[in-house]
């Protein structure tokens, strides 16, 4: 089999996974909203969901202690944020959601916010308790079913739009900034 028809049916199948997952796993029916009640940012604030009212909301999912991608996709989320011009930078927020709630406080969170030097009028890092982390990394399908262990979450960034639909998921790690790059650009020009 060719290389090309070999990349083709990689695609078919992945978009069938995707379009087969659970309705549980699908938040886009019913937004980014539902999900936020009892999460808190960096500064223990808790996480209105009118907080990202009228904008696009990138939203990954990290845990402080990960020695592995997380560091690398907010160095990158960092880096992308920056470079995005100011008339798109106005209209976007970012949203980091910790898996990690029995280590992850507010205070640990503000520490970390500040290694990677995040806007935080912009980007959230947030946290809460157990059940409410496990209700919203359920609804994103964000953790590997049963495993427990915060090692194996998921690094793709979601993008939501301003009625909080998630409308793309992206790879992370390295961080599929061209693509993000053009999507973000098309979509803040028409709002």
């Amino acid at each position: 089999m060719n290389r090309w028809m070999k990349t083709a049916l990689s695609g078919m199948m992945a978009l069938t996974m995707i379009g087969a997952a659970p309705d549980a796993a699908r938040p886009e029916r019913g937004g980014l909203s539902p999900y936020l009640n009892g999460l808190v940012d960096q500064s223990g604030r808790p996480i209105a969901p009118g907080r990202f009212a009228g904008k696009f909301v990138l939203v990954n999912f990290i845990f402080t202690g990960c020695g592995s991608t997380c560091p690398i996709q907010m160095a990158e989320l960092t880096k992308f944020d920056r470079s995005l011009p100011p008339a798109i930078r106005a209209k976007l927020a970012l949203l980091s959601i910790s898996v990690d709630p029995a280590n992850d406080t507010p205070r640990r969170l503000a520490t970390y916010a500040r290694t990677f030097d995040v806007d935080g009028r912009r980007w959230s890092l947030a946290t809460g308790r157990p059940a409410d982390i496990l209700r919203i990394t359920r609804a994103f399908a964000a953790m590997r079913p049963g495993s427990g262990d915060c090692n194996f979450h998921s690094s793709e960034v979601r993008l939501f739009d301003p009625q909080q639909r998630m409308i793309q998921r992206y790879a992370a790690a390295p961080l599929a900034e061209r693509q993000l790059r053009a999507d973000l650009t098309a979509l803040a020009t028409r709002s």
